[in-house]
């Protein structure tokens, strides 16, 4: 695997390291099911509504596993949690949704410039960035 490192200043197993752990949080059923969720809402979605929707009657175990998505995958906004660039890269590529479903989300989302590299037509499902501190710096 390249992974990208415009400062040069990264080791690459290092950078693996950080790529790992992104795809290990999306290694989960529940949170594929968030993902999904997520992915068919016209807006954000409210704590309890996304709950609901995915079947997780457990409050701990649901708020646990939406949790270690935020950042990254899912962003809060307006009292309500929505998938982050990085989220929808992430349902487009794992096929969550039906044919319908993802042709919908690809089209919501625009053949724009990514937001993270700027790039039109984008087709990398996670990013990992330096800052110019020398720091990786993961960005939605």
């Amino acid at each position: 695997m390249t992974i990208e490192d415009p400062f040069g200043d990264e080791s690459d197993e290092t950078a693996t390291e950080e790529a790992a752990e992104a795809l290990a949080a999306v290694a989960n059923e529940h949170r594929l099911t968030i993902l999904g969720e997520l992915a068919g809402a016209e807006q954000p979605l409210a704590f309890s509504e996304l709950r609901d929707r995915t079947g997780i009657s457990d409050t701990g175990l649901f708020n646990y596993h939406l949790t270690e998505l935020c950042g990254r995958f899912v962003r809060e906004r307006d009292g309500g949690y929505e998938l982050g660039h990085a989220g929808e890269r992430v349902v487009l590529a794992a096929g969550d949704l039906d044919p319908a479903g993802a042709a919908a989300l690809a089209e919501r989302t625009g053949d724009g410039e990514c937001p993270v590299c700027g790039r039109t037509n984008c087709d990398r499902v996670i990013h990992i960035h330096l800052s110019s501190g020398g720091s990786l710096a993961n960005r939605v």
